[in-house]
């Protein structure tokens, strides 16, 4: 359904020129569940805004690659054409639902312009506002919003974070659009919230058929929504497959460390989360190697003078590592897994 190959966004700013994205290849299955993970400044938010153009125009430079909706060129459509697309075909849900709603609107007035903007009735007409208004009122009551004919006149600020987000979700889904983008929705919200939120997005998918990419960092989300993941660092995909692959059969030594960072359940409480050392790179003069180098315990000299290739491990999974290079003289990364597992096992 969508497709982004080689795709390489810029942003022109008084530093210099930030190379957000770099050229990374996703693919988004029609009704499937697409995860883009990684720590912040990867190049997420970027891509994500990216496939429906919102970003400044004025600084912002699409270097290379193609975004492809249903074969189509979206980085080759025109405004116009692009706003078309925009809540009709292609919904985003954003990381902070309080500066994402218009404060000086009513909650039910968001819902209905984003209506009669899409939506047609009678006679190809736009539909009248008492038939948004009623819309409006189930799509509230679609996404569980209390009383959601009072809840209309409310502002956003009479919201509590979660039910601002529901409210967030229900505009998304309005026009029963057929890709949805969650930014980060479940940031900021607490423990019980988030998994409603989660539940919901999943119901949506469903019932609706909707496709869903979600950018988070939150790798027990992931887990438990998406079928596939790919994992960002520095502005490329470093490695991507089902959730099984990256969770399980992981072989970038980023994948590893993002994992291992996440708490385990029944450990001891004295013990200390594990983290992973260093600093991002800086996007404005990128690395001539594996931008993870730097971090990476198992680095070698090729790995900062040279970028690794893709490398296909399966017909779902692919990595971009130099351990996975036949002639690398490290056993890669699954065969040190295995053997650390040998060694605890004969103790």
């Amino acid at each position: 359904m969508l497709e982004i190959k080689g795709l390489k966004v810029s942003f022109h700013t008084y530093s210099g020129e930030v190379q957000a994205v770099r050229g990374i290849n996703l693919k988004l299955e029609d009704g499937g569940i697409l995860a883009v993970v990684g720590e912040s400044g990867c190049g997420k938010s970027v891509t994500a805004q990216s496939i429906l153009q919102l970003h400044d125009p004025a600084i912002t430079e699409y270097k290379d690659g193609e975004i492809l909706l249903d074969g189509k060129n979206l980085l080759e459509l025109n405004d116009r054409q692009m706003q078309e697309i925009r809540g009709k075909d292609i919904s985003m849900i954003f990381q902070d639902p309080m500066t994402s709603l218009n404060p000086t609107m009513t909650v039910g007035n968001q819902i209905i312009e984003v209506l009669r903007e899409h939506e047609t009735g009678a006679g190809g007409k736009k539909i009248s506002r008492s038939e948004a208004f009623d819309r409006a009122v189930q799509l509230l009551k679609m996404v569980r919003l209390p009383n959601p004919e009072r809840r209309m006149n409310a502002y956003p600020h009479e919201f509590s974070g979660g039910q601002r987000q529901r409210v967030m979700i229900a505009m998304a889904m309005a026009c029963s659009p057929r890709i949805l983008i969650a930014d980060e929705p479940t940031t900021a919200l607490d423990v019980t919230v988030q998994a409603q939120i989660i539940e919901l997005m999943k119901e949506m998918q469903r019932e609706h058929g909707t496709s869903i990419i979600i950018i988070s960092h939150d790798m027990g989300a992931v887990a438990s929504i998406a079928k596939n993941v790919a994992v960002m660092y520095g502005g490329l995909v470093v490695e991507s497959g089902t959730v099984e692959d990256v969770f399980y059969r992981h072989e970038h030594p980023y994948t590893k460390g993002l994992l291992d960072s996440v708490p385990k359940g029944g450990q001891p409480k004295d013990k200390k989360l594990e983290s992973i050392e260093g600093t991002p790179p800086d996007l404005v003069k990128p690395p001539a190697g594996c931008p993870f180098a730097d971090r990476c315990k198992y680095a070698m000299r090729i790995c900062k003078d040279h970028l690794p290739d893709e490398t296909g491990i399966s017909d779902s999974h692919m990595c971009r590592c130099w351990l996975l290079d036949p002639e690398c003289p490290e056993p890669r990364l699954s065969r040190r897994k295995f053997e650390s597992s040998k060694e605890l096992s004969s103790d």
